[in-house]
């Protein structure tokens, strides 16, 4: 494809100074051009917009990004003298090479010189410095129009945009809901697999292009929403340190000793061929209490349901948790004979070591909000069991699950995605994404990133995701993060983004950690992004040859990210000053 960037009507000035990257741009010709040329709006020297300087038959590319006239010209306009003309200059940064071939090079093959001709970038030359970034294959979303050239549309194929991790960041109300809401319609659309992690509950406005499972309650949910929970005895035992908190020095022994004895127990009470002896370890009321047992018989039940005993997710009744712990308090061991060694007596010491563990578990087991997620009853689902299902289940491509309802106490929410991150990393390193990836987007996600709970003296991190940003894209599994505070994510999470949709954003430390992360987008681009308009967003990636800003398409299901209506205090006083009228 023959193109022709350097048409004459196009020109708008020349260079005059060159600086590594950076060339000045004395934008002469300007104020000469048309407003559109062949149908395209021309911009004539403004902040954001697209020119290619013309270095002997070779297009170099790059983004204006500042714009100004000299100290003496500024007085000229400070008089309002607005008749005359004002020569005006600007810096253009230097992004890629065009051959007039239709190549588009990363980088620059050969820098301008002083006096070499800058054209306004047509939607032609733009379209080929993309190259097949923009792309109008089956295997492609459309992600909105350039922001500079509503003729130029985005669509970006799913391995680039999702292959090596995606993030979509801005601060409140600039449209990163809105962002995440189209990706998630078109992955629908395109018959993909995605799980929807809905931290506010938003996204419920999805209806049937998602199937819906909801943490705690359904309110608020559509009708097809499915209540789940996760029960507590398929949580790692990190997971359940996190809960609880025990102390690494006393408390953590007696707690595994307490599960170990209580999966025990369970194990001895669904054995319908159990020996009399084993049976006479669990009490009638589910526990094992040792003080005055027999040692070598609960050392050969212990043997003989090992298997049980050991798996990590066996049941046990957690409602006998506190109790059990109490009965792991015993002397190392007495002697009621040389030959029937027995476990000693309740040891005063160690339950006092125990107490606040035993508080913390008797404050769980009455927290009715808590234990109806991790200890479900009835017709409440099982949130592991309910993800499975709906992986094989290849005619359903988005799953939402919403923690809308979910507490916050006990850090149940961040344990609740953490336990789903774990589940799935397993299944990954099972390699049941290789043939039928698997993207994974998380609504503030910095609320569920490398989370450290506990105290100075017991801690617990929680950082499933950030495993999976780390090793999942080899296994099909990636994740999509959507935050307003990237500066709260940690760098390492940044970093494994191959894509980045950036929205506007305001404070400095969260520019400053997305220009860490990404080498595209350097310190002067960043001026621009407290700019951006809601719903306009800087697109960059790896793979993707140049930071391009894109309005994004409105979804056609947008979620519920309103406002507060503060305009509702009036009203309601003014309804109630009427009704007070005689």
């Amino acid at each position: 494809m023959k193109l022709h960037p350097f048409a004459p009507e196009r020109q708008v000035g020349t260079v005059y100074q060159v600086d590594g990257s950076y060339v000045g741009v004395a934008f002469s010709d300007a104020s000469k051009l048309p407003k559109s040329h062949f149908g395209e709006a021309l911009g004539r020297g403004e902040v954001g917009e697209f020119l290619v300087v013309d270095v002997g038959g070779l297009g170099v590319f790059g983004r204006v990004i500042s714009v100004e006239t000299a100290v003496g010209n500024a007085d000229i306009l400070a008089q309002g003298k607005s008749d005359k003309h004002v020569p005006v200059q600007g810096k253009l940064q230097l992004l890629s090479t065009l051959r007039l071939s239709g190549e588009g090079v990363r980088g620059v093959a050969k820098y301008p010189r002083v006096g070499d001709p800058v054209y306004a970038a047509s939607a032609e030359v733009i379209k080929a410095i993309l190259d097949d970034s923009l792309s109008d294959s089956d295997e492609a979303i459309n992600l909105g129009r350039l922001s500079v050239d509503d003729a130029v549309e985005v669509s970006v194929p799913m391995t680039r945009l999702f292959g090596r991790h995606l993030a979509i960041v801005g601060a409140t109300g600039s449209g990163k809901s809105w962002t995440l809401g189209h990706l998630t319609e078109s992955v629908a659309n395109k018959h993909g697999k995605m799980i929807l992690i809905d931290a506010t509950g938003e996204f419920h406005t999805l209806g049937d292009k998602a199937a819906h499972i909801a943490f705690g309650n359904d309110d608020g949910e559509p009708k097809s929403t499915t209540v789940v929970g996760i029960p507590h005895y398929m949580m790692r035992e990190s997971d359940r340190n996190a809960f609880l908190n025990p102390s690494s020095g006393s408390q953590l022994p007696k707690l595994r000793d307490a599960v170990r004895s209580l999966r025990l127990a369970e194990a001895i009470n669904v054995d319908t061929s159990a020996s009399e002896a084993h049976r006479r370890i669990r009490r009638a009321d589910g526990q094992v209490v040792k003080a005055g047992g027999n040692i070598a018989n609960f050392q050969g039940a212990m043997a003989h349901y090992a298997s049980v005993v050991n798996d990590p997710n066996s049941h046990f009744d957690i409602a006998l948790l506190a109790m059990q712990v109490v009965n792991e308090c015993i002397y190392a061991s007495g002697n009621s004979g040389a030959t029937s060694p027995t476990f000693g007596n309740v040891n005063p010491n160690e339950l006092s070591y125990v107490g606040t563990l035993v508080s913390r578990i008797n404050d769980l087991l009455q927290t009715p909000e808590v234990m109806g997620v991790i200890d479900p009853q009835g017709s409440v689902g099982n949130a592991l069991s309910r993800i499975d299902e709906w992986i094989e289940d290849k005619g359903s491509s988005v799953l939402r699950i919403s923690l809308r309802n979910l507490t916050f106490a006990n850090h149940l929410r961040e344990i609740v995605v953490n336990i789903m991150g774990q589940a799935l990393l397993a299944r990954a390193r099972e390699r049941r994404f290789r043939d039928y990836p698997l993207l994974v987007a998380i609504d503030e996600a910095h609320q569920f990133f490398d989370v450290t709970v506990g105290d100075e003296y017991s801690s617990t991190r929680l950082n499933a995701f950030d495993s999976i940003a780390k090793e999942g894209r080899k296994y099909g599994l990636t994740v999509c993060v959507a935050t307003q505070r990237p500066g709260d994510l940690p760098a390492g999470v940044l970093s494994q983004v191959g894509m980045t949709i950036v929205h506007r954003l305001a404070d400095g430390r969260d520019r400053q950690r997305i220009e860490q992360a990404a080498a595209e987008l350097d310190h002067s681009a960043t001026r621009l992004l407290p700019g951006l308009i809601p719903g306009e967003a800087i697109l960059m990636g790896v793979d993707f040859p140049v930071p391009m800003s894109v309005k994004i398409q409105r979804p056609t299901r947008p979620p519920e990210s309103d406002d507060p209506k503060y305009q509702n205090w009036r009203a309601s006083a003014n309804n109630a000053s009427s009704v007070k009228q005689p």
